[in-house]
């Protein structure tokens, strides 16, 4: 019996939201430590003075697919707060101000795909490319593939890459083709693709993330039993004897541990490698970082894009990949989000206003922005890069392979076979709660 067991979830994001409810349920006695104020990880909000509004830190919708994600929103209480599409439908802006879609039907995906993709706006012979493309994600990628190399060795460069592939890959990776491991993004197009209509349909957050899991978190975790830390930042471990023997508290005092006591990391491996210091794997050391950085617009006084649905892609954009809405806001209020790149880096919050100014009106010519209020958010280390060279270096969740053997791993960073999306976290804590016996 683990009863009495206790376990300490070290991050209050959704894998560790997931881990603590897992642990919980299992009878264990949980208790979770989360470095700000409130939880929800890099998925939260803060109040913008400007905007007299709560912002999210990042502009982040989710799959019909993401099983794992959908069942902690339920444990929130919070799986309402989306617009759930019933099939697939997303816009496409090119830089001479013309547009197309993929709006499939409500056929199960195979079936539905063939004619969406006929329909798009681009050659005929690209169309036909497009369907073969599609056709072969069954097949899978060898391992050590970039997913550039893959559109290449299945004829995909040019427009389809352009229009269908690119942006996939940018809103599910979060990164360019030519960085992103094949493999990993094709096994999440599997889930998406070959399921049902809804399968593929984007979930549009219609409230801040702060209220779908930052203001609920902590009421459904104490009603399950968890004690909630926040304002606990973890600064290191003490090990003897082979295992945790105590959590070192940032300037708030230490926690023992024994070794009957389970200790669950989902802290970001950056983090994970700080805590450990000496006792840390060497590889994930190796593995990089990649940024969102999203900015928020208000057009007020002034003429908007037209509203085209919660998510247009910007055929060729760079460094801004999508014009995102939220469902049931006013028109005049939209977003640009650009994921993965690193040319926004080191830019002036006037300039990357200015970047983001010029492309809204570059793909949607006859706005007016004159007076637009602007906001920028950046996330610096929002997802890993889900490069194949280090597709090695990332530890499976569970026991930590040479660390101690009391501590456990999870996070959206690990080996789950999935890229470092809301699902990809929450299904590392399904992993690892069924490696603690």
């Amino acid at each position: 019996m683990t009863e009495r067991r206790s376990a300490f979830v070290l991050g209050g994001g959704v894998a560790g939201l997931t881990a603590a409810f897992g642990l919980a349920d299992r009878g264990f006695r949980v208790t979770l430590l989360e470095s700000r104020p409130t939880c929800g990880g890099r998925a939260y909000s803060t109040y913008d003075r400007v905007f007299a509004r709560e912002v999210d830190n990042g502009f982040h919708v989710m799959l019909g697919c993401y099983r794992a994600m959908r069942s902690l929103c339920r444990r929130l209480g919070s799986e309402d707060g989306f617009q759930q599409a019933p099939r697939l439908q997303m816009g496409y802006r090119f830089g001479d101000g013309a547009s197309t879609s993929l709006a499939l039907s409500r056929l199960p995906v195979p079936l539905a795909m063939p004619p969406a993709l006929l329909r798009l706006r681009i050659g005929a012979g690209a169309r036909l490319r497009a369907l073969f493309g599609m056709a072969s994600v069954t097949l899978g990628a060898p391992s050590g593939w970039t997913f550039a190399e893959w559109l290449r060795r299945r004829w995909q460069r040019g427009e389809p890459a352009d229009l269908l592939w690119r942006p996939l890959c940018l809103a599910v990776m979060n990164c360019e083709p030519e960085e992103a491991d094949a493999r990993m993004f094709l096994a999440t197009l599997r889930e998406a693709f070959f399921g049902g209509a809804a399968s593929a349909a984007l979930w549009v957050p219609e409230k801040t993330w702060g209220e779908l899991i930052g203001a609920p978190a902590a009421p459904a975790l104490m009603a399950a039993g968890v004690e909630v830390r926040t304002s606990a930042r973890v600064a290191s471990f003490e090990v003897r004897d082979g295992h945790v023997a105590a959590i070192h508290l940032a300037g708030k005092g230490q926690i023992s541990t024994n070794g009957e006591d389970v200790v669950v990391s989902a802290m970001p491996w950056f983090a994970l490698q700080r805590t450990l210091g000496d006792r840390a794997p060497a590889a994930i050391g190796r593995l990089q970082s990649a940024p969102i950085v999203t900015v928020y617009f208000d057009v007020a006084v002034g003429v908007p894009p037209p509203d085209e649905g919660p998510v247009t892609a910007l055929v060729g954009g760079c460094p801004f990949h999508f014009l995102l809405r939220t469902p049931g806001e006013s028109a005049s209020r939209f977003a640009l989000l650009s994921g993965g790149d690193r040319t926004l880096d080191g830019m002036s919050v006037a300039e990357v206003t200015a970047s983001a100014r010029d492309h809204v009106e570059r793909y949607y010519p006859g706005v007016d922005l004159q007076q637009a209020v602007i906001r920028v958010r950046r996330e610096q280390h929002a997802t890993f890069v889900p490069d194949p060279a280090t597709a090695g270096d990332r530890p499976s969740p569970g026991r930590l392979s040479g660390g101690p053997t009391n501590l456990f791993v999870c996070g959206d960073w690990t080996a789950t076979g999935f890229p470092a999306t809301l699902e990809g976290a929450a299904r590392s804590s399904e992993q690892m709660l069924a490696a603690i016996s």
